[in-house]
């Protein structure tokens, strides 16, 4: 893969460098110091890794990491900078580490007048200019810091880049802001995010030991289903021992040639999967068939169920079934035993989001949230399955595919 390379010296000597995701952070240092004269002298352990807006510091388990460790993905823009001080020429003092030179080249005055107020020094405006530059010239990147700095990406897209610039400000001392705080230890908000921190920290944790150890939770699971025959007709049934009574939708049952056997006597809703239902009425008993045994059903009748067939614990009980996931089929006692689906052969009529969610409506997806990962390159199918799995946050969906690109 290809990544941008920035440097402390101007925005003109970013690089190209072509690595592979295997590559430790050592290695990638040494190379981007053969490329870079002001860090020419300067150890691996004394430099520092800005990407994503988020600043790294080598000590000897990060140079141990990999790029992929790193989250650092093709066409990224790294700056790498020295963490010390180094006597150096005029111009070698320039920054290319964007973000993180030109904030330290910010002072904030004794009167604490707001940054947004501040005029930048020519060389500010340069390193800021190329940023800008970068952001607009470069989709996939611009992308990808949609997430951490949106207001700035915006300004950006406008192309303006006054707005740009006191964008970054304003954004700039909000983070002076909150690093106050969180520095400050009798300050209760900073005590606060520092919580907050942690807690993300340790969900960070808890997902990349899922994705490692358990990444089969990440893919949906298949429904019980079953072939099946009521009254001749072949259906497919859902096998559900969290729903208390068994359905037939009010098409199978006329298919089925039941509709003349609903007693209407038993009219009312049902709530449950797919919210508030109307209930038709009740068939007390018909003749189901499975595989070769047959066994009297009663079901509930609903009008335009999502699910054709569900086989409630009612049922389930009555026959002492026993659902055996380790030999994956249903066994009907001792009287049979019959096979679940593959989902290769369950015919679809439902999204099955529909069968677990407690409301019965599909769950929307942001459109915004959809287009940004449909721009980092994702399908859409995959980009609107993940949003749905992570509740519309985008930076979890979009870490979650990059998580799942990454693995071998």
């Amino acid at each position: 893969m290809k990544i941008t390379v920035t440097c402390n010296l101007t925005g003109d000597d970013a690089f190209l460098i072509e690595i592979t995701a295997d590559m430790l952070i050592e290695n990638f240092l040494l190379v981007c110091r053969s490329e870079i004269p002001s860090l020419q002298n300067i150890p691996v352990w004394q430099m520092s890794i800005l990407h994503n807006g988020y600043t790294t510091i080598m000590d000897g388990e990060n140079l141990k990491k990999t790029i992929r460790d790193m989250h650092i993905f093709d066409n990224d823009i790294v700056m790498v900078s020295a963490t010390k001080p180094v006597a150096s020429s005029s111009e070698a003092e320039s920054s290319s580490n964007l973000i993180a030179d030109l904030v330290r080249s910010i002072k904030v005055p004794g009167d604490k007048k707001p940054l947004r107020d501040m005029v930048l020094r020519p060389s500010d405006i340069r390193m800021l200019r190329f940023l800008f530059d970068s952001l607009r010239a470069n989709d996939q990147a611009r992308d990808r810091y949609r997430v951490i700095m949106p207001d700035l990406v915006a300004a950006a897209e406008q192309n303006n880049f006054d707005a740009f610039t006191k964008q970054y400000l304003v954004d700039r001392e909000e983070s002076l802001s909150k690093a106050n705080m969180v520095f400050d230890p009798t300050n209760v908000e900073g005590q606060r995010m520092i919580a907050e921190q942690i807690q993300r920290d340790n969900i960070d944790f808890s997902h990349r030991f899922a994705m490692e150890h358990m990444p089969e939770v990440y893919i949906p699971v298949t429904m019980l289903y079953i072939n099946m025959k009521i009254n001749g007709v072949e259906v497919q049934a859902l096998v559900d021992s969290g729903a208390q009574v068994s359905i037939l939708s009010d098409n199978v049952a006329q298919r089925c040639n039941l509709m003349r056997l609903v007693d209407e006597r038993f009219k009312g809703t049902l709530s449950g999967v797919g919210g508030l239902r109307e209930i038709l009425g009740k068939i007390h008993a018909c003749q189901v068939q499975i595989e070769q045994q047959f066994f009297p059903c009663s079901f509930n009748v609903l009008v335009n169920h999502h699910v054709e067939v569900l086989l409630g614990l009612d049922i389930l009980k009555r026959h002492k079934c026993s659902i055996d996931l380790e030999k994956n089929c249903l066994r009907f006692g001792t009287l049979a035993t019959t096979c679940f689906l593959p989902e290769s052969e369950i015919t679809r009529t439902v999204t099955p989001s529909l069968l677990t969610n407690p409301s019965g409506l599909q769950p929307e997806v942001d459109s915004a949230n959809l287009a940004s990962l449909m721009a980092l390159g994702f399908e859409e199918a995959a980009a609107r399955a993940m949003l749905l799995e992570c509740a519309n946050d985008v930076e979890m969906a979009a870490a979650n595919l990059l998580a799942k690109q990454s693995s071998p």
